[in-house]
C-alpha cells in the first residue's frame, strides 16, 4: 500500500491505493464500507467513514482528516477546486498515476511550491501568452494570504477582485479589433457577431488578457464565488491584476477610468470607496474623468474635495 505524499489529498491517495488493488475508487470505498465519496469527505468528513479508512489502511483517522481541507477558512474553501487535476510534473516523475496535493486545488495555486515549477493541467490555453511571471506569483502569493484570512495589503484585496471583475463598459458586440483573435470562421458567424461581450476592468490593466482569450470567449463571472470555475488563463490574468493594482493602485484607476464609459466609470468609483482616503484623493485629482461632464464626473470630482486635505501615500 503506497504511503501518502505530503499534503496529498485524501481522493489523491485513495485512488491511488485502489489502483494497487486493480479497482476503482468507488469500489474500494465500498469495499471499505464507506457511505460518502471520498471528495465529499475532503470537505465534510465524517468520522465514522474515516475511522473506517483508518482501520483498512492501517492509519489514524487523526492523519487522514489532515489529508482535508476540515479546518481551512471559509474564504479559502470557497476558492478550492475538488476537481482540479492539475499536477507538477517533477513530483509525479515515475509514479502510475499523478499525486494531488491540496495547496493545488486552491484556484489560485499555478506552481509547486516545492519545485518551483508551473502546474499542468487539461486547460492551458492563453496562459503563454499572458507572461508576467513575476506578477502572476506575487498576486497569487497576495491572494492566497487573503484567502486564508492573513491579508496584509492596504487595499482590501477583495474589492481589488470585484473591481477587475467589474465592467468597464456596457456590454455590446465585439468590435472588429476584438474579433480578429478569432480564428476567421467564427469572425463571420453570426452568433459571435451579435452576441453582446462583457469588457471587465482586468482587460485594462491587463492588456495582454485579450490576446490571451479573445473577448467574445472569456467566462469571467462578475462574482468571486465563481472564479474557481474560471479557466486557468483567466484565473492567471486575476493574479497579476491584482498585483498590479496594489502596486501602483493611483495610476492603475486613472487608466481604468480613462478607458472606460460613464456606466463603467460610475462602478469604479462606487467600487474604491473603501480603499484608503489618500488613494481617492490621488485619484480624484488626477482621473481624466473629472474633466468630463456627467455624474461619474462629478463623483470623481466630489472625491477629490471631500478628501482635500488628506495627505498623500508616504
Amino acid at each position: 500500500m503506497p504511503p501518502p505524499f505530503r499534503d496529498e489529498r485524501l481522493s489523491s491517495w485513495l485512488e491511488r491505493i485502489a489502483d494497487v488493488y486493480l479497482v476503482s475508487l468507488d469500489e474500494l470505498q465500498a469495499h471499505i464500507g464507506c457511505v460518502r465519496p471520498a471528495l465529499q469527505l475532503e470537505f465534510e468528513p465524517v468520522q465514522a467513514d474515516m475511522e473506517r479508512i483508518a482501520v483498512a489502511t492501517n492509519s489514524s483517522a487523526e492523519r487522514l482528516f489532515a489529508m482535508t481541507f476540515r479546518g481551512a477558512p471559509p474564504r479559502y474553501r470557497s476558492l478550492l477546486r475538488p476537481s482540479s487535476r492539475e499536477i507538477c510534473p517533477a513530483c509525479s516523475r515515475g509514479t502510475q498515476r499523478p499525486q494531488r496535493l491540496r495547496g493545488w486545488s486552491f484556484a489560485f495555486a499555478f506552481w509547486c511550491d516545492r519545485h518551483r515549477e508551473p502546474l499542468f493541467g487539461g486547460e492551458m490555453s492563453g496562459v503563454s501568452a499572458l507572461g508576467d511571471e513575476a506578477s502572476g506569483r506575487r498576486g497569487a502569493e497576495i491572494l492566497l494570504q487573503w484567502a486564508m484570512e492573513r491579508e496584509i495589503a492596504a487595499i482590501p484585496v477583495g474589492s481589488v477582485l470585484s473591481l477587475l471583475l467589474s465592467p468597464s463598459r456596457k456590454s455590446s458586440p465585439p468590435a472588429p479589433w476584438e474579433l480578429a483573435y478569432l480564428p476567421l470562421p467564427r469572425q463571420r458567424d453570426p452568433s459571435v457577431l451579435s452576441r453582446p461581450c462583457r469588457r471587465p476592468v482586468l482587460s485594462v490593466v491587463v492588456p495582454e488578457f485579450r490576446a490571451a482569450v479573445p473577448t467574445s470567449d472569456q467566462r469571467l463571472s462578475s462574482t468571486i464565488a465563481d472564479l474557481p470555475s474560471a479557466p486557468r488563463a483567466e484565473r492567471y490574468a486575476l493574479a497579476i491584476g491584482v498585483a498590479r493594482v496594489l502596486k501602483n493602485p493611483v495610476d492603475t484607476i486613472v487608466r481604468v477610468l480613462e478607458a472606460s464609459d460613464e456606466f463603467g466609470q460610475k462602478k469604479v468609483m462606487a467600487l474604491i470607496e473603501g480603499w484608503p482616503a489618500a488613494i481617492r484623493y490621488a485619484v480624484g485629482r488626477a482621473a481624466p474623468c473629472t474633466r468630463h461632464r456627467g455624474e461619474a464626473g462629478r463623483a470623481v470630482t466630489g472625491a477629490r474635495i471631500s478628501h482635500q486635505r488628506v495627505q498623500a501615500l508616504s
